[in-house]
């Protein structure tokens, strides 16, 4: 797939790439630099990450609060 980079340096990810991924309007995306190119990839919903990492425990709201920020940070990387 090609796309055309404009005069501000904005691309538009095609209809299928976008649909594929589930973006819409307004959604971020994360861009990875690589050595010959760029990677673009759906950010992932910190709460499904958060999830996978503590699974079914239940705890107080305190300690919750401290895992969704872990959970923002990892995302964010």
């Amino acid at each position: 797939m090609e796309a055309v980079v404009d005069s501000k340096g904005r691309i538009v990810l095609p209809k299928n790439v976008r649909k594929k991924l589930g973006l819409r309007e307004g959604d971020k995306v994360i861009i990875i630099l690589e050595k010959d190119g760029i990677f673009i990839k759906k950010p992932e919903d910190p709460e499904k990450v958060l999830e996978e990492l503590l699974g079914d425990l239940t705890f107080s709201r305190k300690l919750r609060r401290i895992a969704e920020r872990q959970a923002l940070k990892e995302v964010s990387v």
